[in-house]
């Protein structure tokens, strides 16, 4: 018998659509069906609330300093009820009882770690070590951990269960204006925000939003429609992966939540095809192929296109075809928003436009090539025709370099041809992206660095957070939201 992912214990992922959520509380709550980081705050909140509900909140365990401001938040945690009291880690390997739940903060030393793994019934670990009782986390499955800085996260967390336990919505205004007390990625992110609003509310700069990794599967493809449909982004620069698997929401097929049960083996026969934490079914693919061969058949034999103009005809389809669905690539053709994939052969959409080629050299037709050049002119054109142009960036990567290197190919145009275009440098940066510059590849690359290179403007707003971006665009998205509807 053949098995799908609807005939099997996989969970449905949703698509995070901020116009749903009025509250931080909605969008962790929303969280909890996406995928990565996001999914794993969503998830552990949700725990929290269930021990409170069930009269057995967590003991905090945490080494941290006292009187910081994030003691005092836990303290709060304490004072609500959330919690029991706060101890540190080496108090409570020495402490007789056990069985309780505990909510793990920070680091902590191998010592204490025994105490820390063996003694209660369940443990919530919120640190961005990686660490975690051994065996709890495993390649695909991250349950009760959040893996990312605890002065980020719980204050996050705090706004969520106040919501759910007191009745107190928060803003995700009202929460960006407190944040940067906590230090660390709060303060980027908190900086992140008023960069991010500067950029956006500029009249005179072309913004390109470029975007890596799978964020289509993790079910943030809303916020990319949002963002084009609001008039936030003239240009976007992705994978190709990414845009493939967003055709996949926009015409109504699933993603899942990956279940451990299942080896990656076993998932191979079925063609379940993981994307870390998530699934993509095969058939999805195949769908997909069925859509873009629509598209490709109507195009002429002696057609020379760009993956800009590719993308153009895809989103026309999908407007014409699924007018109920949202999809970035719709969105982006109603609005007029260029969507440049850089690296197109290595994705879904350059096999499919690959194997198409074959079967027309087959039929006796002439085969689409793609003009990459093409989208090179359309990148200058579209940076040398406002007086400023900003990036907001989701990790790294091809589509990253490929909007940065607009500025030192007009320069290099400018040396070798003689004066041709005038000079840009961007103006405004804004990046979310894990990586740090001490690995030394592109998506830990500082806007300092891009100075160097005479990409940046030095006197230019800049903002770089290292998070993970399922847990952090979706706030501050809100937050320009919020901001723009106040205005108006």
């Amino acid at each position: 018998m053949k098995h799908s992912a609807k005939t099997l214990p996989f969970e449905e992922l949703r698509s995070l659509d901020l116009q749903k959520c009025a509250s931080v509380g909605d969008i962790v709550d929303a969280m909890r069906y996406c995928a990565f980081g996001a999914r794993m705050l969503g998830e552990v909140a949700h725990t929290m609330r269930e021990m409170v509900s069930a009269n057995e909140p967590p003991l905090i365990i945490f080494d941290g300093m006292e009187n910081t401001p994030l003691w005092r938040l836990l303290k709060k945690f304490v004072a609500n009820g959330w919690c029991k009291r706060v101890v540190q880690p080496a108090a409570y390997a020495r402490q007789k009882t056990h069985g309780e739940n505990v909510l793990v903060v920070g680091a902590f030393s191998e010592r204490d770690g025994e105490a820390i793994f063996r003694k209660p019934k369940r443990g919530l670990f919120i640190n961005p070590f990686d660490m975690a009782n051994p065996g709890q986390v495993r390649d695909g499955f991250f349950p009760d951990a959040v893996f990312a800085d605890p002065r980020f996260i719980l204050p996050v967390i705090y706004a969520a269960l106040d919501e759910w336990l007191n009745n107190k919505p928060t803003s995700v205004g009202s929460f960006m204006s407190g944040l940067a007390q906590y230090g660390g990625l709060a303060v980027q992110v908190a900086r992140g925000a008023k960069a991010l609003e500067a950029m956006m509310n500029d009249q005179s700069c072309v913004r390109f939003l470029t975007v890596s990794g799978a964020m289509t599967v993790a079910k943030m493809d809303l916020i990319i429609g949002d963002m084009i449909e609001l008039g936030l982004i003239q240009a976007i620069s992705s994978t190709g992966a990414l845009m493939a698997h967003g055709l996949v929401s926009s015409i109504g097929l699933k993603h899942y939540k990956y279940n451990p049960k299942y080896d990656d083996t076993e998932l191979a026969r079925r063609k379940l095809n993981r994307v870390t934490d998530t699934l993509e079914p095969e058939s999805n693919l195949d769908t997909v192929e069925e859509v873009i061969g629509q598209v490709i058949e109507k195009i002429d034999g002696k057609a020379m296109l760009s993956p800009t103009a590719f993308n153009k005809l895809i989103g026309k389809h999908l407007a014409e075809n699924y007018p109920n669905d949202r999809g970035i690539l719709k969105s982006a053709y109603l609005h007029g928003v260029p969507v440049f994939v850089p690296a197109f052969v290595d994705s879904e959409l350059g096999n499919d436009i690959y194997i198409h080629n074959i079967k027309r050299r087959r039929r006796g037709k002439k085969p689409i090539l793609m003009d990459l050049e093409r989208d090179s002119k359309e990148l200058i054109r579209l940076v040398t025709g406002s007086k400023r142009f900003g990036i907001f960036s989701i990790g790294g990567g091809v589509p990253r370099n490929n909007v940065q290197n607009v500025a030192p190919l007009i320069e290099i145009v400018n040396e070798r041809l003689g004066p041709t275009f005038p000079n840009r440098r961007f103006s405004y940066g804004v990046r979310i992206c894990p990586d740090k510059p001490h690995f030394g590849h592109l998506s830990g690359c500082t806007y300092s660095e891009n100075e160097s290179w005479r990409k940046a403007d030095k006197n230019g707003i800049y903002a770089e957070m290292l998070a993970d971006a399922t847990q952090v665009w979706p706030l501050l998205m809100k937050y320009v939201m919020e901001r723009r509807s106040a205005v108006k």
